[in-house]
């Protein structure tokens, strides 16, 4: 704010203050309406901006801000570990296979006795529910199987300066994922229980 002087006071000898308001970003009632238009298409095209950076990103499977000079030269498609839509279906699997685990009990309780026929018979409408919701679960948690096959992760070498060096190359990701985590998950996905 810059104030100028001006207009020297008619019955005492001092001078009355001006102040310029115009540069403020809120309106002040009484002084004239500014240009909102220009305001809105300036926030209009951060947006569609935004927008836009987020459908490449999806697009591509890569958030091109975290580590833009790697994957110039590797244009693979390959998540970023901390990508935040990539820690949304990490939450979301945990609860997929909290409830898959879950759903593991009922199958004790489809077989039920018969007092009609004096033997053992099974609830079909239960082993129906139980078969079907599980099949899915199974079938969702496919699809981060495929997801680890893609996410990059930070070499245990470079762990001991800062964040640490991604490694995007998709052998060595599907090696690393391979060795330690893949037989675990397949073995969670085989349908034992269903059988």
């Amino acid at each position: 704010m810059d104030s100028n002087s001006s207009m020297p006071s008619s019955s005492s000898g001092m001078k009355k203050l001006r102040f310029n308001l115009d540069c403020l970003p809120f309106p002040i009632p009484g002084r004239g309406k500014k240009n909102s238009s220009k305001s809105f298409r300036v926030g209009v095209k951060k947006g569609s901006d935004g927008l836009m950076n987020i459908g490449r990103s999806l697009k591509s499977g890569v958030t091109w801000g975290v580590f833009p000079e790697d994957l110039k030269v590797s244009q693979k498609k390959v998540f970023d570990p901390q990508d935040k839509n990539l820690l949304y279906w990490n939450k979301f699997f945990e609860i997929l296979c909290i409830l898959s685990v879950a759903c593991d009990p009922f199958f004790f309780y489809l077989p039920y006795f018969n007092h009609k026929s004096y033997c053992l018979a099974i609830d079909s409408k239960l082993a129906a529910f139980t078969i079907i919701f599980r099949t899915i679960c199974d079938c969702i948690y496919l699809i981060r199987i495929s997801f680890q096959f893609r996410t990059a992760f930070i070499a245990p070498s470079s762990r001991v300066f800062g964040r640490g060096e991604l490694v995007i190359d998709p052998g060595l990701i599907a090696k690393r994922y391979i060795q330690r985590y893949f037989i675990i998950d397949l073995w969670s996905v085989l349908p034992l229980p269903q059988v």
